[in-house]
């Protein structure tokens, strides 16, 4: 358990120097999306919470960040969501932990939620109420995915859960 914090906060100090040390640099512009983690709260809609069941098991490290990678594997979950399995491109891999590349492939798990049929009864009533928004990702696109960075301690991996905004990028 002590290990598991200290790879988590590791995580977190390591994200928000590189977060800070990459805003100091003066990178020059260009039209695609910037390319390191961003928190912005106008991305993430924080009233979708109301609509994720057992919120507690999340542990949030960051309430909104976005990121850059490639889809490599969707699947439909019995709650309603969608498990996105997300190849991030090389500056955003301090996001993983441990979990994350023994058990999802070094893949940051990405999770819009209620984004199909409810076949798990805890999650039913969360979801009957949720009005988007929807997604359909695509294996093998890259987008820049916005959402709250999160810790699942059910499994033991990072997140973006819930996520807000998914935006295909060249």
């Amino acid at each position: 358990m002590k290990r598991a914090r200290a790879t988590v906060l590791l995580l977190v100090v390591g994200g928000c120097s590189f977060f800070v040390a990459n805003r100091l640099s003066h990178a020059p512009h260009t039209s695609e999306p910037q390319a390191s983690p961003q928190t912005s709260h106008a991305q993430c809609d924080q009233t979708l919470w109301q609509y994720v069941y057992h919120p507690v098991r999340l542990q949030v490290l960051d309430s909104c960040i976005s990121v850059i990678g490639t889809v490599e594997e969707v699947r439909k979950e019995a709650d309603g969501d969608i498990h996105i399995l997300f190849r991030l491109d090389q500056q955003f891999e301090s996001l993983l932990n441990e979990k994350n590349v023994s058990r999802q492939y070094g893949d940051l798990v990405l999770e819009p939620i209620c984004q199909g049929r409810v076949r798990q009864a805890d999650a039913e009533e969360p979801c009957s109420r949720y009005n988007g928004p929807y997604f359909e990702p695509q294996i093998g696109q890259r987008y820049l995915v916005s959402g709250a960075y999160v810790h699942d301690a059910d499994h033991g991996w990072n997140e973006l859960h819930p996520v807000n905004s998914m935006q295909p990028v060249q």
